[in-house]
């Protein structure tokens, strides 16, 4: 009896052979190094539909539920349960063996058996469901529930293995990162830019952000610390960047000089401008935004359409559809809430722009300022680089901090 985790994913499952294989071989990695950075040690190996994280002889129970854990937090993954692997050559031995591992957990309370099997067995998952279920009943359990019960015994026959299990810990689906193209995502460290990052992500598409300075030393802070969270906490598999670009100087600029309705505007394409040229030049295929439709008024659709037309590269808006509300609650489920809300909204100009902004207008006032001078990027590994190293040498304070943080 070996204690074990099994990895469920979903829609890996229902891509073709090579495909399939490829994202199997990234989720693998992936659950690696997640593992690893919890302190665990364990062999990851791909089966028919499933990864199988096997712990050593002389791991806990406790260890297999903090692995389930570390495996749930990868992108890529449905779910993942701490497990007991078994080997048997019957039915019955099946069902004895799971009895015994079962039988503290049901015992005076009402139960439910579910089986899975996986390939051809002279038996089937009802087999199992009735035979253990009856052992069980008969050791101590006070009924059966087949709709509401106390507790679920689950196992999963595969060939002559068998998982027993009671404990399923979802995780955030979508695509193992790595298996779509790298993208540049224009990060402000509020709500809105930290979850459209991790939304890109879950797809499958490893990111990098910019922050664009427009010098409040708060909102830096409050940005790095949570890049450090997206990067240290989800980004398994893969080792993004930050850029931190000192756009004061252009700020500056597009105050003196272009028309207050449109100065907001203005400065979100250049922006833009900017971050596809560095998108280009490191390799990147798309930007990405926490824009969302209406939610400000340079995210009306005329005002979108104006500063990202022409672009070379897509821009990727995940968050267009969502709310607020529907926003910050994701923001709580990433693990970001607590440092984004105290996030400072910076606009880098002195009046909101008008929410129907003139094509010509747009054009006539954009003319101004397209050639302004923005200095090269300060860049940060930030899975390779410690957040109080990052904020030192961003002359940021480390005051406040926790040890945890730090």
């Amino acid at each position: 009896m070996t204690k074990v985790v099994l990895v469920r994913y979903g829609e890996v499952a229902v891509k073709g052979p090579s495909t399939r294989s490829r994202m199997e071989r990234l989720l693998v990695r992936a659950i690696e190094e997640s593992l690893g950075a919890d302190g665990l040690k364990a062999e990851v190996r791909r089966e028919s539909g499933r990864i199988i994280v096997r712990l050593g002889q002389d791991s806990s129970w406790s260890d297999a539920e903090k692995a389930a854990r570390a495996s749930a937090r990868v992108f890529g993954v449905k779910s993942a349960s701490p497990a007991l692997e078994i080997e048997y050559v019957g039915l019955e031995d099946l069902a004895q063996k799971a009895a015994k591992f079962f039988l503290a957990r049901v015992r005076g309370r009402v139960f439910r058996v579910r089986a899975r099997r996986s390939g051809v067995e002279p038996f089937t998952s009802k087999d199992v469901e009735k035979v253990l279920g009856k052992l069980l009943l008969e050791s101590g359990a006070s009924g059966v529930d087949l709709e509401s019960p106390e507790y679920t015994a689950n196992v999963e026959v595969r060939g002559r293995r068998a998982y027993l299990f009671d404990e399923v810990v979802e995780g955030p689906g979508g695509l193992p990162v790595g298996s779509e193209e790298p993208v540049l995502v224009l990060y402000s460290g509020g709500f809105d830019s930290s979850v459209a990052a991790w939304r890109v992500m879950r797809r499958g598409a490893p990111i990098h952000l910019v922050y664009y300075d427009l010098g409040h030393r708060g909102a830096l802070r409050t940005a790095v610390m949570g890049a450090k969270v997206l990067a240290d906490n989800w980004a398994w598999g893969h080792r993004p960047r930050l850029y931190v670009v000192n756009f004061r100087g252009p700020a500056l600029v597009v105050n003196g000089l272009v028309r207050p309705s449109y100065r907001t505007i203005v400065l979100r394409r250049l922006m833009l401008l900017h971050a596809q040229e560095l998108a280009l030049r490191e390799g990147m295929e798309a930007l990405a935004t926490g824009e969302s439709i209406g939610q400000v008024a340079s995210q009306t659709v005329r005002n979108l359409r104006l500063i990202s037309s022409g672009l070379e590269l897509p821009v990727l808006r995940p968050l267009a559809g969502h709310d607020k509300d529907e926003i910050v609650r994701e923001s709580m489920r990433i693990g970001v809430y607590d440092i984004v809300k105290t996030q400072v909204e910076i606009c880098g100009v002195d009046q909101p722009p008008n929410p129907r902004a003139s094509i010509e207008g747009f054009k006539s006032e954009f003319e101004k300022v397209k050639e302004v001078f923005v200095p090269p990027p300060l860049v940060f590994d930030l899975k390779g680089v410690k957040l109080e190293d990052i904020l030192k040498k961003l002359g940021l304070t480390t005051s406040g901090m926790s040890a945890k943080e730090v």
